[in-house]
């Protein structure tokens, strides 16, 4: 089972010629300019990834909060019809969200009529 010389060199020759290009390339993998820019867009994937995440998020609540408002909205309309305002107060208090943007946004309206008819006294 004693291998020759010359078979041994030659097995070690192509062991060295398929590591040379290996070494080349795991040297370009090392740079410091390709770990940078690998950084670089593992961090902007994962920024996106978040980014993408919060508006999923986002839009998620905005539906909730409209789905929450229209409930409302016909609760408050069945008062109307029916004199009962059991289940309006209890959707208010189950989701006061709609409530308090309503709240906001007539104190903005109010305010800002107010400000354009000249309704503060200015002497």
């Amino acid at each position: 089972m004693s291998e020759t010389p010359e078979r041994i060199e030659r097995e070690m020759f192509e062991i060295r010629a398929g590591m040379a290009p290996d070494m080349t390339d795991l040297r370009r993998h090392v740079e410091p300019q390709v770990i940078a820019e690998q950084v670089k867009q593992t961090v902007r994937q994962r920024l996106q990834a978040a980014v993408n995440r919060v508006k999923a998020n986002l839009k998620a609540k905005q539906q909730e909060l409209l789905d929450s408002a229209k409930r409302q909205v016909n609760l408050a309309r069945k008062v109307g019809e029916n004199g009962d305002t059991a289940p309006l107060t209890d959707a208010v208090r189950s989701d006061p969200r709609p409530l308090i943007l309503l709240a906001v946004a007539l104190a903005v309206t109010l305010l800002t009529v107010r400000k354009v008819a000249g309704g503060g006294s200015q002497e």
